[in-house]
């Protein structure tokens, strides 16, 4: 057999048979545990992409609920603000009226007071003055009573004397 260049086809088969094994040895000890540990990994780091992105999409949902929450609360909150505001007016208004019928309440009692008081007053005025004015009528008759008496005596002893002197 004559191969032209010298080729010995035996070699050349033996060569590719040797590469076919180094390339199905490496196939199966190398790439292809080296391929299923990066799928195995790419599968982990998708499940957690996809549950990140899961929790993440739970999270944004629970916040948007807490949002939601929160402006009920405040709303809510708002709501008995003025309610407690409006109640503490409305107490405020009924302490305000009580206070005022109370000061009025005063105010009558001590008018009464004043007035029962003024009456007393002019009553034991009235009684002064009439102590008074009976003192002045007793003195008055008892002053006159003595003048008419010093006038009859007058008058006698006048009488007696002109008596005399007529005699």
């Amino acid at each position: 057999m004559n191969i032209p260049l010298n080729i010995d086809w035996q070699q050349i088969l033996l060569h590719f048979f040797n590469f076919s094994i180094l390339t199905g040895g490496l196939y199966l000890l190398l790439f292809k545990p080296v391929k299923d540990f990066m799928n195995k990994r790419e599968q982990i780091y998708q499940q957690m992409d996809a549950q990140a992105k899961q929790t993440q999409a739970q999270a944004q949902q629970l916040k948007a609920q807490a949002e939601e929450r929160l402006t009920q609360l405040d709303q809510e909150l708002d709501s008995k603000r003025a309610a407690a505001a409006q109640e503490a007016d409305l107490y405020a208004q009924k302490q305000r009226q009580a206070a005022q019928q109370q000061a009025d309440q005063i105010v009558a009692n001590a008018r009464t007071l004043a007035e029962q008081e003024g009456k007393k007053i002019v009553a034991q005025a009235n009684r002064d003055a009439v102590a008074i004015v009976e003192q002045a009528m007793d003195k008055l008759v008892a002053d006159r009573t003595a003048q008419a008496y010093d006038a009859f005596l007058n008058s006698a002893e006048e009488g007696s004397g002109h008596a005399q002197q007529r005699s």
